[in-house]
Order: structure tokens, then C-alpha cells, then sequence
């Protein structure tokens, strides 16, 4: 009577282990792969250990799934967060670091215009004329921070 209990659980486990594993390749999103491994692992578990209680298989599986998912989850959030900060994507602003442009325009306060590139953009800086070299040294919202490039 254990072996077909046994048997039986293990092909339970293959097959909800290869199920979950055909579902993440036809919704992609990374979770159900982890599901999926702790199922054969624990179909794995249940051949090595044929004794093993139907509820502790269920509670190894629990954890084990748990515990991948969680560490899949901190490898890339980890992951994510370094490329985040090593990408200029969708930060035009900051990809303007140490770009050169001219002065258009500049006002007493010292916040006018200069044009980099094709476009332009708001600058502040200290001891701007028109015509100006300058270099962005930092931005600061909208508004890049520049200094004027000597020759």
C-alpha cells in the first residue's frame, strides 16, 4: 500500500511541477518557475525519501517554493536597482552631464537658455553672457547647473 502512495504522490508532484513550469513559459513572469522547481525538487525529495508523509511533502514544498521566490525576488530587485542607477534611459536630464552647449539667453538672476544638441534647455549659472561656452555640471529638476568653459 506505501509504495502505490508513494508512487502515486510522486507522479502528483512531476506533473504539478511540469504543469506549473508549461504555464510560466506560456505566461511568462518568472513566479510559476519557482513553484515549479520546488514541486519536482519535492517529487525528487519523495523518491530519495519514500516514508515521507504526504502533509510534510506539502510543507517542504511550501517552503522550499517560498524560499526560492524570495530569493529570485531580492537577486532582482538588487539587480534592477543597480541597472536603474547605471542607466540614463528615460533620464535625458541626467545623460546632459558634461554635455557642452551655448548661452541663448541669460537673465541678472543668472537662469536663462542654452541650446545642446537640437534642443534647449533651462540653465542657471554664474557669469554667463550670451554666446557662452558651457559645460552642465549637475542638474537640479528641470533646470541644468552650468558653468562657462574657459579656452
Amino acid at each position: 500500500m506505501a509504495e502505490w502512495f508513494t508512487s502515486w504522490t510522486l507522479w502528483h508532484w512531476l506533473v504539478l511541477g511540469f504543469a506549473l513550469l508549461i504555464a510560466e513559459v506560456v505566461a511568462p513572469g518568472v513566479f510559476l518557475l519557482w513553484w515549479g522547481l520546488a514541486a519536482l525538487v519535492t517529487a525528487f525529495m519523495q523518491f530519495l525519501v519514500p516514508d515521507f508523509s504526504l502533509v510534510g511533502l506539502a510543507i517542504f514544498y511550501g517552503v522550499l517554493a517560498c524560499i526560492l521566490s524570495v530569493a529570485w525576488w531580492q537577486y532582482q530587485h538588487k539587480k534592477d536597482c543597480r541597472d536603474q542607477a547605471q542607466t540614463s534611459l528615460n533620464q535625458r536630464d541626467h545623460a546632459m552631464l558634461g554635455k557642452q552647449g551655448a548661452v541663448q539667453e541669460i537673465a541678472v538672476n543668472g537662469i536663462g537658455r542654452g541650446a545642446f544638441g537640437d534642443t534647449t534647455w533651462r540653465i542657471q549659472g554664474e557669469y554667463l553672457t550670451v554666446n557662452d561656452l558651457v559645460k552642465v555640471v549637475r542638474v537640479d529638476g528641470i533646470t541644468l547647473i552650468v558653468e562657462k568653459v574657459t579656452k
